[in-house]
Parts: structure tokens; sequence; C-alpha cells
């Protein structure tokens, strides 16, 4: 029989039997941990804790998706009591039978269950164990079996998956090291083409999504800005702010309007079907049932516990080795980041894939989901990082499983792997030059600033997901909606370093305390003077603060600085030249000239906008070392000018065509992908 194995399967099986010896082992220890404090567990030795172990781990594989399949359809509004109360009496069963091993209560027998199924879990996802076929066992059958009722058709469907964050640059090098086999197959084997594409000058979330997903972003700017007629701030980190600009620029007919539903994203492309949808936020739309079979599930429940916990400690010990290894540039990575980064890389991830499970499983003729997991770890590791491409490794993993997945689903399925921007490297703003853009604003128009805290975008997707959770009614949901109840508004909740008046959306600024408003996003800055009722211009600003321009233009980490004359409309700055947008010509140095070849056109849209900044600022951009410096404390950054940041990437099925090329602009990238919805 041996001959018959080749050399990579011997390896993958002693690596298989190494990592169920050390299950075993930890699950083993975990039963021994409990028996000192359940007092209805009693374990006669060791050797009879591993035969129970086994036991029950056989019993699991044999029995827990038939009972699943009785929770789901025999009683669907008990499922999470009924399928944690068979689970219990699985384990008691088992306890009967097992040598050694007494159980005499439901409850220790139910926090039995899920303490060895938690532990288990962790140690595939510390070891990066290929765990589908539990997986499949467990999930997969049981939602197929709630959902074989419905109706198939041959049509097929598409399902979009966006990896936030990812370049086209960092896509070939994680190709190349191997950290994607799942797309690099689809690529060698001719069933998907790769095309890049250029956003917008303002490469975030906040102002893609929306062109992605509604065919507009006309007037964002950037991921905050203020609104000189409303005196007010609007920012694409307060849930109340993205559900405004959602009813600005939808005309009705997003990407996802005709049955298609939206998945941790942070615009709905008007999908009927919306979850952890920030502009949904507190919204009927933004749908429960998910949420009440995912954690209804033992088995998600204990898996989406122990892939947090794991991801949690991948965090603390890349954190650690970075200091120690004295990589630079680093930033701070204590505090709550953790746990941020688990929820991000772990739990959001697992929900998506369970929803997008879901609706193939429902024939949905188009979804959209959102992977933030690799751009949180890009701005804190850096984009390059060996942690951010094994990020980028966990979710080509799940693509993998939701290609497999496709094949069960109610219709053939076209996935459709795509990034709303990218992110370049470097050390930020503050590191190059000991002060960060609103210090430098301060002094040189000595005049007291007005500058948010800055919020970390993954908020967004966990507010979104305790309001929802919050909103059922169920004793989980009452017990969490007592315990933030403080921190809502509007029926959101808004956790978060913001301040309360800017979660509020309401961030109002007396003109007698602000005289200039400074907002960062990435290495992009903006500058307002609320004083000024209408954008002020270059003579006003020359009259009123004549050292502010002369006095950014001198930080060699300020690129240029773009305002708007009277004489001869928008300009761009820099300390050795002059862009003229309108007439298209320079003088000196081209300001522009390390930006691209888009450069001028993308500033000319933003010079258009009603509520352009008086004084657009972007950092430098070294093209020999790729790098910028973010006006944020971000490693990776994205917002403005420079690098990889405006290039994104899309992977789409040979059989389809791109609409335009090359593809500039979040919009036009809507109308490519528009084509390739159907209709039902």
């Amino acid at each position: 029989m041996s001959e018959k194995i080749g050399p990579e399967g011997k390896r993958t099986l002693v690596a298989y039997l190494t990592v169920s010896a050390i299950t075993v082992f930890v699950q083993v220890s975990a039963l021994a941990l409990l028996e000192i404090y359940l007092v209805d567990l009693s374990v006669a030795n060791l050797w009879d804790a591993m035969i129970f172990v086994l036991l029950l781990g056989i019993a699991s594989s044999l029995l827990l998706p038939y009972l699943m399949y009785f929770s789901i359809r025999r009683r669907p509004l008990l499922f999470p009591f009924l399928a944690f109360l068979l689970n219990g009496l699985l384990v008691l069963l088992v306890s009967s039978i097992a040598p050694g091993v007494s159980i005499s209560s439901l409850w220790a027998a139910t926090v039995v269950f899920l303490a060895l199924s938690t532990t288990g879990m962790m140690v595939g996802g510390l070891f990066a164990v290929d765990d589908f076929t539990a997986y499949e066992r467990f999930v997969i059958k049981p939602l197929m079996m709630r959902y074989n009722d419905l109706k198939k058709t041959d049509v097929p469907g598409v399902m979009l998956l966006e990896i936030d964050g990812l370049s086209e640059d960092v896509l070939h090098q994680a190709l190349r090291e191997g950290y994607m086999p799942t797309i690099k197959g689809w690529l060698e084997g001719g069933g998907h083409r790769l095309a890049g594409w250029e956003t917008d000058l303002s490469c975030q979330t906040g102002g893609c999504q929306p062109g992605i997903l509604h065919g507009n972003n006309h007037n964002i700017p950037a991921f905050r800005w203020y609104e000189k007629d409303l005196g007010r701030l609007l920012d694409s980190s307060v849930p109340g702010n993205v559900t405004e600009v959602e009813k600005r620029i939808s005309d009705g007919d997003g990407l996802l309007a005709k049955g298609g539903s939206s998945r941790a994203n942070m615009y709905s492309g008007d999908a009927k079907e919306c979850m952890l949808t920030v502009s949904k936020i507190g919204s009927s739309r933004n749908s429960s049932m998910e949420y009440f079979l995912f954690y209804g599930s033992p088995y998600m429940a204990a898996r989406t516990f122990s892939i947090f916990l794991s991801h949690l400690l991948v965090e603390v010990w890349e954190g650690w080795r970075q200091q120690a290894l004295n990589q630079r540039p680093r930033i701070d990575r204590t505090g709550f980041y953790p746990f941020i980064r688990a929820i991000a890389t772990g739990v959001l991830r697992e929900l998506s894939v369970f929803a997008l499970i879901g609706d193939m499983m429902r024939g949905l003729p188009a979804m959209y989901s959102t992977f933030v997991g690799y751009d949180e770890v890009a701005h804190h590791s850096g984009v390059r990082s060996r942690d951010a491409l094994r990020v980028l490794e966990g979710i080509d993993k799940m693509i993998g499983w939701l290609e497999r997945i496709s094949v069960q689903a109610a219709r053939p399925y076209r996935l459709v792997v795509l990034s709303d921007h990218g992110q370049s490297d470097g050390a930020t703003f503050r590191q190059r030059t000991g002060k960060n853009l609103e210090q430098v604003v301060e002094q040189l128009v000595d005049a007291p600033i007005y500058s948010p805290p800055a919020e970390d975008e993954t908020w967004l997707r966990i507010n979104a997901l305790l309001t929802d959770v919050a909103r059922q009614d169920t004793p989980g949901g009452r017990l969490l909606l007592r315990a933030v109840k403080r921190r809502m508004d509007e029926g959101a909740v808004t956790l978060g370093p913001q301040g309360e008046q800017l979660r509020r959306g309401q961030a109002l600024l007396p003109e007698d305390r602000s005289k200039a408003v400074v907002l960062a996003s990435g290495n992009l800055g903006l500058i307002y003077f609320a004083a000024w009722k209408e954008r002020i211009n270059l003579e006003e600003i020359t009259q009123a603060f004549p050292n502010l321009i002369p006095g950014l233009l001198s930080y060699p980490a300020v690129g240029f600085v773009m305002v708007h004359s009277l004489k001869h409309g928008a300009l761009v700055l820099s300390s050795k030249g002059i862009y003229y947008l309108e007439e298209d010509r320079f003088e000196g140095e081209n300001p522009l000239l390390s930006f691209g070849q888009g450069a001028a056109a993308h500033l000319r849209r933003e010079d258009g906008f009603s509520n352009a900044p008086d004084l657009l600022v972007n950092s430098f951009y070294d093209p020999g070392k790729g790098e910028v410096a973010a006006f944020e404390e971000l490693v990776g950054s994205h917002g403005g000018l420079g690098g990889d940041q405006s290039r994104g990437v899309l992977v789409y099925p040979a059989e389809l065509e791109l609409a335009e090329e090359p593809v500039v602009g979040a919009s036009q990238l809507y109308r490519t992908l528009k084509r390739w919805v159907p209709d039902s």
C-alpha cells in the first residue's frame, strides 16, 4: 500500500496524523482541566479521557449533521436551543458508554462539547489544517437540506469577492511565492484572466465602493471631508454618514439591485438582502437570519471562537516578532488592535463565507462580499510583510472553498475576485518629520485647528455586527442590547475611539473656535477654513495665511499642494514647480511627474467637487522604494496618489469580457461588473 502513496502524499499523511495526535492531546488536557471546575464532570484517568475524546469525535462526525438538520428543519425558530440541547445529549450518551468518564448534567455536557470542539479547531487553525471535510459535513450539508426545495436554474450567477486593499503588484508577489494557489490555478489553467484597474484620486473604501457598487462616487473627495454649506464633517467611519451618502449617490439601480445580496460591505449596491453592511446598520434590510443560523450552530460557534483565539495569538506573536527584529517602519500594535485584527481576519471572514454559502444554496443571482483582513493587517504590518501575505493565504483558501461548494449550489456561479484599491508602504509623516499634519498647519496659520480622532475602519464592521445581533429578539440579542445601550445612536451601536459628537455625525465647528479643519485619509490631507463659507482661493489664502503654502512645501515629505486660484484655476504646487491643471502645462519641474499619467485628470475631477478642500495636500512618492508618507499612523496606507495604492485588481472568468479597457475609475468598473450580473 505504501508503494502507491507518493512522497507528497506521505508528507500529507504524516502531517495529518501529527496534527491529529496533537489535537487529541490538547482535548484530553482540556477535559482534565474542566474536571477541576465542573462538579458534574468526573474523569478517572487520562487513558479514559482519551477514549472518551475519540468516541465523541466519531459520534459527532456520524450524527452531528443529522442533529443540525433536525434542528433547522423541524423547529427553525428554536434552532440554537435545540442544536445545543441535542449536542449536550450526544455528550451524555457518549459518557454513558465511555469507561471512566461521568457527566451528570446537561449543562456540563454542553460545556464539554464546546470546549473540546473549540480546542480541536484551535489546533487546526494554528497548523493551517484544511478542515473542509468537517465544514462540509457540519455546515454545507445542513444548509443544503434547509434549502433543497428551492427551484434550480442553469442561468449562471456571479459571486463578487473583494479583497480590501490588495494591489496588482502585491497580488503578483503572492502568486509567485505560493500564497494564493487557488487564484494561481485559475490563471494558469486559463479559466480566469487578470486585469489591473486604476482607482480615482481618493483610493479608499469610502470613495471606491460607492463607485463600484452604485456607479457614482461624485463629491466624495476623501475618507472624511468637511461640508461648508452645512458646517459639518462627513466621516466614512460614522455609520450615519455612510447611510446619508448612499442616499445621495444611489439611483436605485445599484450593482445588486436585481435580487442580489451585500455581505460585509460599506455600501449596499441597492441589495435587497444585507448583512454587515454599514450603510444599512439598524435597517430591516440588514438580515439577521444568517446570524441566527451561524451562531446557532455549535460547530460554527466553536469554530469561530477557536479561529478568533488563534488569530489573536498570531497577532501577539507577530507584533512581538516585529519588535524583536527591530523591523521598520512600524507602529503601535497593542491595546485593542489584536482583538480588532482577530475579528477582521477571523470572525468577519467566517460570517461572510457562511452567508455566501447560504446565498448560493438559495440561488441568488449576485452577491458581493468584502474581505477586510488583508487591508487591516497591511496597515499595521506592512503591505508586503509575511504577516499580511499569510492573511491573503487564508482568504485564498476560503475562495477555494467557495468554488468547491458552488458546484452544489442552486445554479452555476462565476467567481470574480477584485479589490477596491491597493496600498503603499512607508514611514508615516510624523515619523519622518516629528510632527503630524495638524501640528504643522496649526503652527503655520497660528490659529487653532480641528482634527477628529482617526477611527479604524474595522470598527464599522464590528458595529454593524453588534447592531444586527442586538436587534434580534433572542436572549443573546437582548443581553447584548442592554450591554451596549449607552453606546447606541439612532438604533446603531457606535463603539470605537471617536467622541460622542463625531459618532453622531454632528461635528459642527464653531467659527470662533476653529479656523482650520485638517483631515487625513492615508497620504492625502484636506485643509478647510471654516470661517469662510465658500471655498477659499489661492489669493485669499496668501493674504490671510502667507506662511501656510510655503511652509507646507518646505517639508520633503510633502509632494504637492493643490489650490484653486482666481487667475489660473486649479494649480498643483511643489517646492520646484507649478502645474496648471486647466491649461495642462507646467513650469519648472513637473510636480506630478512621479504620480502617473492620470494624476492630472484625477486632480481636475477632484477640483470640480463642490466640497473640494481649500488646500489638498499629497505626500511625496518615491518610485524607487515605492514609499509614501501617510498623514495617519499607518505603515501601509491608501487614500491619495502615489504607488500601488491606486492599482486595484480584477480576476474574472475568461468567458466574460471587459466593457472598456483600460478600466479607469470605480464608476467604469461598475459598468463592467453590471454587464456580468444576471437579471434574476
